[in-house]
């Protein structure tokens, strides 16, 4: 202060200005210098901020929506919070270090006193604004009569086992009825099917109804193997909607367990024709969108190069597409489990690690709640991991079928991404942020788990600790999100295991990130209803399109920035304050 007053009657402009107003200018001035006193203002403020958010994310089915865009924009808040605190504690950093200078080096710092004023002015106004947002979203609590009780509470926090890590990491799966259809499909794999090109065989049905579960299990039956050697069977999983070049590149890279760097769909159609020769192959082909026929017409010269007895199979969410691509005879369509084989799916999970014999009071609870899966095993299973975590508590059984009654009365939900969504009620407040973050990821898209673990790392959702400490946290919480379903292993024959996110899981993560998470492709036209809460976006840019990053402008406040395919992106043409990543392998703090 007394410098500051040394500096102004040396300019004469005490006198001129007077010094009550000086005083407050100066005040605030003192204020603006003290970063690290404003710094811990701010980190109050945030755990506060995350107190209530933790709190909303315990109360379940809140269904008014301005409740929900109240706590959005909270959740926002505390966002930039966050921003200004990484701010500050770089400031007070540099401050540090120009205390530590030389003094003809302080000097140096005196000469861009100006700067550093104007950064702390812009410090300043930023916290007020921050502050006026508080008060409005405290104005906007008491106007929306907001109570400690609004929402429906969790029961007491569920017991976590330490048994998910191994079965995790192992595929654990436990496969209940399907016999007749495995042995149909089976059947027609190991015919010799003599006149035919390439038989096709087909499994439709609705999303998480198994039907990559039952694809795994034919495709891993002895007889299966007997009849196409190892080498010589082949899976590959395709991205939503791809054309023609993709899916051959995809076989090709399948086949030869190599990276495709081939461009030309002639050349890889040659290509995947010379790989196929002479070979008897088993080709699954998972999750086959294309329902034109000009795909298939497109694909199918390159396949039929195999030798006689080659196969293929895939797995469809459309009945046009396994008409169009397998006889009537072929076309397997997959409906739900009994309820009495989804009870068994539910119940080994359950009672994984004790005996059901001493809880039959929960049998009849545990039988209604393989009732409300309709069908799908991914449902029973989700439910039955999450029953396990009870440790046989009746209340906490009865609260989870009472969700499911409560979701199954509202005619307009999805009663199958209803019952998985009361799995993810369930998870602790830093797993639920874990997993909102994957609806960053394409559908389809393969990932290692050490990339996801960065990504969380780089959002800051893992508080440093000391890397290894910090890695391998996060890898426990990765594999519990893994043994509940959320992820699944990829049949990928790369030398690394990968993993994805499953099309209802990823729904699920859409639907929970509604506000933050952004997709953009290049004939995306939509516009996000409420611009200003996305901090997440990721950027669909096929090789042959035009990148939309005009559209990104817009919104100033991303964390996260994500190409696919991965490509170097020019650093003038990255919105500024975003966290961007275009190699998966690697991060740059803008």
């Amino acid at each position: 202060m007394d410098l500051l007053k040394k500096i102004s009657s040396a300019l004469g402009c005490w006198e001129k200005i007077g010094g009550a107003v000086l005083d407050t200018v100066y005040s605030t001035g003192l204020r603006l210098w003290n970063v690290e006193e404003e710094a811990e203002k701010l980190r109050r403020t945030e755990k506060r901020i995350r107190a209530v958010l933790t709190d909303a994310e315990q109360r379940r089915f809140i269904d008014d929506d301005f409740v929900k865009l109240w706590l959005q924009e909270l959740r926002a808040t505390a966002f930039d919070v966050d921003a200004l605190l990484d701010r500050l504690t770089t400031m007070a950093a540099v401050s540090r270090m120009a205390a530590a200078e030389t003094s003809r080096k302080r000097k140096r710092l005196w000469l861009n006193i100006d700067l550093g004023l104007r950064q702390r002015w812009e410090l300043d106004a930023w916290i007020a604004r921050i502050n006026e947002r508080l008060d409005e979203i405290e104005k906007g609590k008491r106007n929306l009569r907001l109570r400690p009780g609004d929402g429906r509470r969790t029961t007491p926090p569920l017991q976590q086992r330490q048994r998910f890590p191994e079965a995790a990491a192992h595929g654990d799966e436990r496969h209940v009825g399907r016999a007749d259809q495995k042995k149909k499909i089976i059947r027609a794999l190991v015919s010799e099917s003599a006149g035919l090109d390439l038989p096709v065989i087909s499994i439709w049905g609705t999303a998480g109804i198994g039907k990559t579960a039952l694809a795994r299990l034919v495709y891993s039956d002895p007889e299966v193997e007997k009849f196409f050697t190892d080498s010589n069977r082949f899976w590959v999983w395709l991205p939503d909607r791809c054309d023609v070049r993709v899916a051959t590149k995809t076989i090709i890279e399948a086949v030869t367990r190599q990276k495709c760097e081939l461009l030309s769909l002639d050349i890889l159609q040659q290509r995947l024709r010379e790989h196929l020769r002479k070979r008897r192959f088993l080709l699954v082909i998972d999750n086959l969108w294309a329902e034109g026929f000009q795909f298939w017409e497109s694909l199918r010269p390159s396949l039929i190069a195999g030798e006689e007895g080659s196969k293929l199979l895939i797995t469809t969410r459309h009945e046009r597409v396994s008409r169009m691509m397998s006889n009537i005879l072929n076309s397997i369509q997959l409906e739900g489990l009994k309820d009495d084989e989804c009870w068994e799916i539910v119940k080994a999970y359950a009672f994984s690690g004790w005996s059901s014999n001493d809880h039959h009071d929960l049998e009849l609870i545990g039988q209604r709640v393989g009732a409300n899966c309709r069908g799908s095993p991914l449902a029973a299973k989700s439910l039955g991991v999450l029953l396990s975590d009870t440790n046989g508590q009746r209340e906490q059984w009865e609260s989870i079928l009472s969700d499911m009654q409560i979701l199954e009365g509202n005619r307009n939900t999805d009663i199958i991404l209803a019952s998985l969504q009361i799995s993810y009620q369930h998870l602790p407040y830093h797993l639920k942020q874990c997993f909102a973050l994957c609806s960053m990821y394409p559908p389809s898209l393969e990932f290692d788990k050490d990339e996801l673990v960065r990504l969380w790392m780089a959002d800051g959702l893992i508080k440093s600790n000391g890397r290894k400490r910090v890695e391998m946290e996060a890898g426990r919480w990765f594999d519990e999100l893994l043994w509940r379903s959320l992820f699944e292993t990829s049949r990928s024959l790369s030398n690394h295991q990968k993993f994805r996110v499953p099309n209802l899981m990823l729904d699920l993560a859409l639907r929970v990130s509604k506000y933050e998470s952004l997709t953009l492709s290049p004939d995306d036209s939509q516009v996000p209803e409420h611009p200003e809460l996305v901090r997440y976006a990721t950027v669909l840019c096929p090789n042959d399109e035009p990148l939309a990053f005009d559209r990104i402008y817009h919104y100033q406040k991303l964390r996260l920035l994500k190409l696919y395919p991965t490509m170097k992106l020019p650093s003038n043409q990255i919105p500024s304050g975003a966290l961007y990543t275009s190699d998966t392998s690697t991060f740059g703090i803008l």
